[in-house]
């Protein structure tokens, strides 16, 4: 079954959202965590609340080996965020 679940987040609209940067929702989120865990892959996340200066974001440091990580800077809502540059 999670095989299932995992090929449809690496095919699916999720991963495209957060290759694009494009905001999630709490849901979204959830689930990208949960597969992560699911997989046994290790990862690190940062979170910054939204402000009036920037928007709510989390960052994710994914862990392929100990020279080889993926960073993610995943938006909660519109604007920019504290771990990239204002537009």
């Amino acid at each position: 079954m999670f095989d299932l679940q995992m090929s449809a987040l690496l095919s699916g609209r999720l991963l495209q959202k957060v290759l694009n940067n494009e905001p999630l929702s709490l849901v979204e989120y959830n689930i990208l965590t949960a597969s992560l865990i699911a997989q046994n892959i290790p990862f690190d996340v940062s979170f910054v609340s939204g402000t009036r200066k920037s928007a709510a974001s989390i960052q994710f440091t994914i862990h392929i080996n100990p020279s080889a990580t993926f960073v993610f800077v995943i938006s909660l809502e519109q604007g920019s965020n504290a771990f990239s540059p204002s537009p």
